[in-house]
């Protein structure tokens, strides 16, 4: 798992650097190195992402930092981890921002929680370009609950929402609900609430996780634990994070419904 993770790391890494030059081709030393994750000569990948990066390589400074982080090639080391992410950030590369957001975010590899940082670094992947940074620096923002953040954190959503980012539409909608909860606006918790719905059509698996979890809580649609049994099933044969636990949930209620429900004719008898 860790090995198609990284590999998949690399092949992100490589497509977002095409992306940014346009003209340029993806680097034949980076297909090489993902030959050998594919082969799982992590030690191999590693040595040669170690030659790039004292090159100055941005993009093999952040994967050396993955592969350090998760032992992989080499002894694991959060601390150098965290220092190949910064070198790698103050040469430019989005992803690397975006990694140490997200770690100032949970307060992970050793760095605080720290939301000023976090929303500092996932500004400038945005700034470069990275969708997903600006999707979570949007949600930062929302939780901010100020009029101006609602405002900056929508402006982040927009342009994304307009392009049919799937994540960046499921942010808003979320959003929509919230607000439409808090204002106790039912119009915006319909909005938000059909918007999850048809992105649980086309097979998006967060909203499809939304729709489940709405099921069971039978707070903004009817309850309806057979329906989100169903959902929930479907997305653990899949090995979704959550489906599995979220399933079990669901198992455990409909039994205690059912018992509860066998014992009702016999209080009445």
């Amino acid at each position: 798992m860790k090995k198609l993770l990284l590999a998949g790391l690399i092949a992100l890494s490589s497509q977002f650097a095409a992306a940014e030059t346009n003209t340029q081709s993806i680097d034949p030393e980076f297909a090489k190195i993902e030959s050998m994750v594919k082969a799982n000569n992590m030690t191999g990948a590693y040595q040669a992402l170690d030659k790039l990066a004292k090159q100055g390589n941005a993009q093999a400074l952040y994967n050396l930092a993955y592969l350090t982080q998760t032992g992989q090639g080499t002894a694991k080391n959060e601390k150098k981890a965290i220092e190949l992410y910064q070198q790698s950030a103050d040469k430019g590369y989005p992803v690397a921002n975006y990694v140490l957001g997200k770690n100032y975010i949970t307060g992970s590899l050793g760095l605080p929680t720290d939301i000023n940082k976090a929303k500092q670094y996932l500004g400038k992947a945005s700034s470069q370009g990275f969708d997903d940074a600006s999707i979570d620096l949007a949600v930062l923002l929302f939780s901010e609950n100020k009029p101006e953040s609602d405002k900056a954190g929508l402006a982040k959503l927009d342009p994304l929402i307009k392009k049919g980012n799937y994540q960046a539409i499921h942010a808003k909608a979320l959003y929509d609900i919230s607000l439409g909860f808090k204002n106790k606006d039912e119009k915006s918790v319909q909005t938000g609430l059909t918007s999850i719905q048809d992105l649980a059509k086309k097979g998006y698996i967060p909203a499809l996780m939304a729709v489940g979890n709405m099921f069971v809580n039978g707070n903004i649609i009817p309850q309806n634990l057979p329906e989100a049994k169903k959902i929930f099933a479907a997305l653990a044969k899949e090995n979704i994070p959550q489906a599995k636990e979220s399933l079990a949930v669901v198992d455990k209620l409909m039994a205690e419904q059912a018992k509860g429900g066998s014992k009702a004719p016999a209080k009445k008898s």
